[in-house]
C-alpha cells in the first residue's frame, strides 16, 4: 500500500451528505492504516557510502589475472559510464607479493586508480588459512592498508570480511563461534586504525541451506557450534534452521548487509535455461524460485527492519554453461538476468534498501549438483549483444543509477575529491597506489613505477648499461656483415 497526502484543496460539496460514502470510509480506513504503519515502520538514515534516496549503484568484480587482464578502465569503456564500485580480493594473513608469479600481496588497487575516477574500493578479505592463523597485527596491517586508500587516495572503502561463512567450500566455513569472535576482533582493530571503513557482512543465499552439510559434517562440530546452528532445536541441521542468525555478529559491528545471489539454472544446474520471472525478488522475500517452498527471508529482517543499515547484492550473476550447446544462448541468458535482477525499476521500488548490485565478472569451474565439473561464465561484458543491451538499459533508467566521477591525477591534497600528489612521507602518488604493504623492487625493471631516489638512479644506470650493451652488440654484428 502506498500512502500519499494531497496538497490541493478538496472540491467543496454543494450540500453536506447525511453519511459518508463507502469510498470515503475506505479512504479513511486507509489513512488510519498508513498512520499506524508510519508509527511503527523504521525511519532509515542515510548510511555511509549510500547513494542518494531513490538511487542505486552498479558495481563490478573484475579479473585482472592472466589470461583475462580485465580492468576497471576496460569495463568503463565498454559500458560508456564510470562504474562507481569495483571489487578486489586478498587473503589474510597477507602473503608476500611474488614478483615472478604475481601472486600474493595486497589487492590491485592501482587498477582502480588508473581508471581516473573516484570509484569506491570494495575489498573482500578471505581468511583462507582459517581464523586461528590471523593475529591482531594482521588486522592492524589491514587497517593501515585501508587507511592508505582512504587518506592518500581519497577512496571510500567497503570491507567484506569472511563472506559466505555458512559454507564448507570456504576454509573458514560453518564455524559460527569462531566467525563471530574473529569478526568482532577484526571490526575493532580495523576501525581503530581506519574508522571510516564500511563493514559489510555478506552471507550466501538461503537457497539449498544447509548445502548438504548435514550428518557428520554437523555432528563433528563443537557443541557450541551445533547449538548455534540448530535454531529450530530438533537435534539436526536441516532446511528448517536459520541460515543467517547464527552468523550475524550484531547491529553494532555491521554497516552494510550483503548477499550472494546467483542463477545457475532450473531445473538443472548444468543446462542453459530461461530464468523464472521474479527470480531475485522471490529469493530475498523468502521463496525458493525452483520449488516454491518457503526459505528464510533476507530482505525484511536484514534490510527493511534495520534502520541504520543499507543492503547490497555483494555477489551476483547468471551462469552460462559453456558445455551446453542446446539451451538458450549466452546473450539470452545474461539479458534475462539483467532484466529481472539488475535493470529493474520494480526491484528498486519494491526493495529500496538494496543500494548496490555487484556483478561477478568472472568465469570459473564449479562442482555441479551431480558431482561433475561445470565451466560457468558469469561475465556480461564479453558479449557484444549483451553490452549493447546494457548500454541501452543504463540510458533508459537515467538518474536511478549514480556513477563515479572522472578525476585527473591531483596536484595538491587540497583538491576536492582527489588524492594527494605526495603523502606525508614524501612518497609519490605511484608509490602510494602500488606499495601499500608490498615490498618495493630494488632492481631493474621496476614493476610499480617510481621508487626511492637511490633505486631510481640504480635503475637508470642499469638501463644505460643495457642500452649501451645493445648498441655495441649491434655495431659488432654490423661489422661482420
Amino acid at each position: 500500500m502506498q500512502c500519499t497526502a494531497s496538497t490541493s484543496a478538496p472540491a467543496r460539496s454543494p450540500r453536506r451528505p447525511s453519511r459518508r460514502s463507502r469510498l470515503a470510509r475506505v479512504a479513511a480506513s486507509a489513512t488510519v492504516a498508513c498512520a499506524a504503519l508510519a508509527a511503527v515502520a523504521p525511519v532509515h538514515a542515510q548510511v555511509r557510502g549510500e547513494p542518494n534516496d531513490g538511487q542505486v549503484m552498479l558495481g563490478f568484480w573484475f579479473d585482472s589475472a592472466d589470461p583475462y587482464h580485465d580492468t576497471p578502465s576496460i569495463i568503463n569503456e565498454k559500458l560508456g559510464v564510470n562504474v562507481p564500485v569495483f571489487q578486489m580480493a586478498q587473503s589474510i594473513p597477507l602473503p608476500p607479493y611474488n614478483y615472478t608469479t604475481g601472486a600474493g600481496g595486497p589487492a590491485p588497487e592501482n587498477q582502480i586508480e588508473r581508471s581516473a575516477t573516484d570509484a569506491h574500493v570494495f575489498l573482500t578479505v578471505y581468511p583462507n588459512n582459517g581464523f586461528d592463523a590471523i593475529t591482531d597485527d594482521d588486522f592492524t596491517a589491514l587497517g593501515k592498508q585501508i587507511l592508505d586508500y582512504q587518506q592518500n587516495l581519497n577512496r571510500t572503502v567497503f570491507l567484506r570480511y569472511a563472506p559466505e561463512m555458512q559454507g564448507l567450500w570456504m576454509e573458514y566455513g560453518q564455524q559460527p563461534v569462531a566467525f563471530n569472535q574473529s569478526w568482532h576482533n577484526m571490526y575493532y582493530l580495523v576501525k581503530a586504525v581506519a574508522p571510516e571503513t564500511i563493514m559489510v557482512w555478506a552471507p550466501n543465499t538461503p537457497q539449498g541451506y544447509p548445502y548438504g552439510q548435514t550428518g557428520t559434517a554437523y555432528t563433528s562440530l563443537s557443541a557450541a557450534d551445533q547449538a548455534l546452528l540448530d535454531t529450530n532445536q530438533n537435534g539436526v541441521l536441516d532446511a528448517g534452521d536459520d541460515p543467517f542468525g547464527p552468523y550475524y555478529p550484531g547491529d553494532d559491528v555491521v554497516d552494510w548487509i550483503g548477499l550472494s545471489v546467483y542463477y545457475k539454472g532450473i531445473p538443472s544446474d548444468t543446462e542453459n535455461t530461461r530464468q523464472p520471472e521474479g527470480y531475485c525478488s522471490q529469493i530475498i522475500r523468502g521463496i525458493n524460485p525452483e520449488s516454491g517452498v518457503a526459505i528464510e527471508p533476507w530482505y525484511v529482517p536484514y534490510c527493511e527492519q534495520k534502520p541504520d543499515k543499507a543492503c547490497m547484492f555483494a555477489e551476483m550473476g547468471a551462469a552460462y554453461h559453456t558445455s551446453d550447446t542446446t539451451g538458450i544462448s549466452q546473450a539470452q541468458l545474461q539479458q534475462n538476468w539483467l532484466t529481472d535482477c539488475v535493470f529493474s525499476e520494480t526491484m528498486y521500488d519494491t526493495f529500496p534498501r538494496i543500494k548496490l548490485y555487484m556483478q561477478f565478472e568472472y568465469e570459473k569451474d564449479e562442482t555441479a549438483n551431480d558431482g561433475s565439473i561445470d565451466h560457468r561464465d558469469f561475465r556480461v561484458t564479453n558479449t557484444t549483444e549483451v553490452v549493447a543491451s546494457m548500454r541501452a538499459d543504463i540510458s533508459s533508467i537515467g538518474t536511478r543509477f549514480t556513477w563515479a566521477q572522472s578525476r585527473a591525477p591531483p596536484t595538491s591534497i587540497s583538491s576536492a575529491g582527489a588524492p594527494a600528489a605526495t603523502n606525508s612521507a614524501g612518497q609519490s602518488i605511484i608509490q602510494a597506489i602500488t606499495a601499500t604493504t608490498r615490498p618495493r623492487p630494488t632492481t631493474f625493471p621496476s614493476l610499480f613505477g617510481s621508487t626511492s631516489d637511490g633505486t631510481q638512479r640504480a635503475e637508470w644506470a642499469e638501463l644505460g648499461i643495457l642500452v649501451a650493451s645493445g648498441v655495441l652488440g649491434a655495431w659488432a654484428v654490423m661489422r661482420t656483415l
